[in-house]
C-alpha cells in the first residue's frame, strides 16, 4: 500500500490495484476528507443576510431581518437585530448578557476602547437594583418625550428626532431645548425595566 496524499479537499489514494484498504485506513480517509472540506462561516457566501444594511454586531453571518442603530452613550453605537436590540435582551440578567457579548466581540476585533468600557459600565450601572420611583416623563413635555423615546428605541438618530421636534408648531409654549432632547436620549429610559406598579391603600 502506498502513502495517502492530501491535496485541497480531495484525498488521493495512490495504491496498487491489488491492494486492499483496511477498515482503519478507510476511517482515516474519511476523517481527512471531513477536516479538509469543512465549511468555515463568513459573510462572503452567507445566505439570507441583509445586503443593504449593516449586519447585527452579535449575529454577524446569522443576521436575519432588519437591524437598527443602538446608542450607549460616550459616542458608542452598534447595529443590532430586532431581538438583540429589544429591551428584553438589553436588560437580560441586569445587562450582563449584552455587556459580556459586546465586550467579547470588541476584544476579539482589537477595538475595545476606553469609551466602550465606560459605555458598558454605564449600562450596567443604570440597571443595578435600586428603589425606583414612578417616572412622569418630562414635566413640561411628557407626551413628546414618550414619542421621542419610542423613536430612539427604534434606532432613530438624535439629530433626526431633534429636527422633527423643533420643526413642530407650538402655539402657547416654547419647544424643548436641544440640551433637553439630548438628555432624553442620554438617559435611555426605553431600555430600562418599568417601575413596579404602586398600590394605593385606602
Amino acid at each position: 500500500m502506498r502513502h495517502l496524499a492530501v491535496s485541497g479537499s480531495v484525498v488521493w489514494g495512490l495504491a496498487k490495484t491489488c491492494d486492499v484498504l483496511l477498515p482503519s485506513r478507510l476511517r482515516l480517509v474519511g476523517r481527512l476528507i471531513r477536516v479538509s472540506s469543512s465549511y468555515l462561516p463568513s459573510l462572503y457566501k452567507a445566505r439570507k443576510v441583509p445586503a443593504k444594511q449593516p449586519v447585527c454586531a452579535i449575529c454577524v453571518d446569522r443576521t436575519r431581518g432588519r437591524t437598527q442603530r443602538v446608542g450607549f452613550g460616550y459616542g458608542v453605537e452598534v447595529w443590532l437585530c430586532e431581538g438583540h436590540a429589544s429591551v428584553a435582551f438589553l436588560t437580560q440578567r441586569s445587562g450582563r448578557d449584552l455587556v459580556l457579548t459586546l465586550t467579547g466581540v470588541w476584544r476579539a476585533s482589537g477595538c475595545l476602547t476606553a469609551a466602550r468600557h465606560r459605555a458598558m459600565d454605564a449600562h450596567l450601572a443604570a440597571l443595578r437594583a435600586r428603589p425606583r420611583r414612578s417616572r412622569p416623563g418630562s414635566y413640561a413635555w411628557p407626551k413628546m418625550r414618550l414619542r421621542a423615546e419610542r423613536a430612539f428605541a427604534k434606532g432613530a438618530p438624535v439629530a433626526i428626532v431633534r429636527t422633527h421636534i423643533l420643526a413642530a408648531t407650538y402655539t402657547n409654549a416654547e419647544p424643548p431645548s436641544r440640551r433637553t432632547i439630548q438628555r432624553w436620549h442620554h438617559e435611555r429610559r426605553w431600555a430600562l425595566p418599568p417601575p413596579p406598579a404602586t398600590t394605593v391603600v385606602p
